[in-house]
């Protein structure tokens, strides 16, 4: 048997053992530290603060169910699994539970299940774009294949749903598979599209509600494993919050660099995506979408050069602090969903969690 087979074949260890032989450590808080009281916490580390036991289960689930026969598969996936991130997914479904006052532990698996579906798109993407980098480490691509990155990220989609079907809940399992669905639909479109300069807002929106916010959206409802009524307005916050998360993500790829957010400025443009930066800014200057025909024109790799000039032009615009608008808007949205929800520290949390999306953009 030649050794790549032999590695592959290999039991994968448990999987405390295998984040030690990655060099990488579950993400679980020190509780202890993020509820000190001399300690003045930032709105994601508060909301962390409620949750940080659960939290801790939830990483311990990953690397439950990243364990597979073939020991390459958590090598791949703990790559980008335990490399950093924001948990923001697993966040929001424990904070919701807990505004909803559900204590079932299927709440962790559901959790899990979400950061992991969140991990299979990010390893697809960096291959589709040809991306570089990822959560400032090169690309799972770059230093194991376009082909195993892939495979490992539908291993990962597989493992999500096989855990979620296995809580013996079938409306958990039907509305993930809803918004996988969605997931898949929003790429697809975002991929077909891009390119293109005929843009507008519905497209935007379109790409948008499936691509970040049905995922979001499912978590934030808890697979709606929560009373109905509480789990509609759940679920309203989440697809609001999808809005708003995406939005400044689209802000910060305008005006940060490499270090700060894990990939290069202005990658969105680099690849012929039209985000609403952009888009509003070509409604207050019409010429700017000439500007991007040019850039484009000639295929890839774009000009560096023009590609700057265009990003400032866009800035300088109001492309930016109009997106900003909008996105508080969805934030106010997300806000006023949570009112049926009797009041709590994890209510509060979400929305002050939320607030924090578009003060990260600067």
């Amino acid at each position: 048997m030649s050794e790549s087979m032999r590695e592959l074949s290999s039991r994968s260890p448990a999987p405390e053992l295998a984040l030690q032989e990655l060099d990488l450590q579950p993400m679980v808080p020190d509780a202890a530290a993020v509820r000190a009281p001399d300690v003045e916490l930032t709105p994601v580390a508060s909301a962390m603060a409620l949750i940080a036991d659960e939290l801790g289960e939830v990483e311990r689930r990953l690397g439950e169910l990243l364990r597979s026969t073939f020991a390459i598969i958590p090598r791949i996936g703990g790559h980008l699994t335990f490399a950093g991130g924001k948990r923001f997914r697993p966040m929001v479904t424990l904070l919701a539970a807990q505004a909803a006052r559900y204590r079932s532990d299927k709440r962790i698996t559901v959790a899990a299940a979400a950061e992991l579906l969140h991990t299979a798109t990010l390893l697809h993407d960096d291959v589709i774009d040809e991306g570089e980098f990822r959560r400032g480490r090169p690309a799972a691509r770059l230093r194991y294949g376009n082909g195993l990155a892939v495979l490992t990220g539908d291993y990962c989609y597989a493992r999500a749903l096989q855990a979620v079907a296995h809580l013996g809940e079938p409306r958990a399992i039907q509305t993930m598979a809803d918004a996988v669905v969605r997931m898949a639909e929003g790429e697809v479109a975002q991929l077909h599209v891009a390119g293109e300069c005929d843009f507008d807002r519905e497209r935007y929106y379109m790409v948008i509600d499936r691509k970040t916010a049905a995922l979001i959206s499912w978590c934030s409802s808890v697979a709606e494993l929560v009373e109905p009524r509480i789990a509609a307005s759940l679920a309203r916050y989440g697809r609001e919050v999808g809005y708003a998360f995406q939005i400044a993500d689209d802000i910060i790829d305008y005006s940060l660099d490499v270090d700060e957010s894990g990939k290069a400025r202005g990658q969105d443009l680099r690849e012929g995506k039209a985000t609403l930066p952009l888009i509003l800014a070509c409604e207050r200057r019409p010429a700017l979408r000439e500007q991007l025909e040019a850039m484009l024109r000639p295929g890839p790799p774009v000009d560096e050069d023009e590609l700057g000039s265009l990003l400032d032009a866009v800035i300088d615009a109001g492309g930016l602090d109009d997106a900003r608008v909008r996105a508080e808007a969805h934030v106010d949205a997300a806000v006023d969903a949570l009112a049926t929800l009797p009041a709590s520290p994890a209510r509060a949390a979400l929305e002050e969690l939320a607030r924090y999306i578009v003060r990260r953009t600067g």
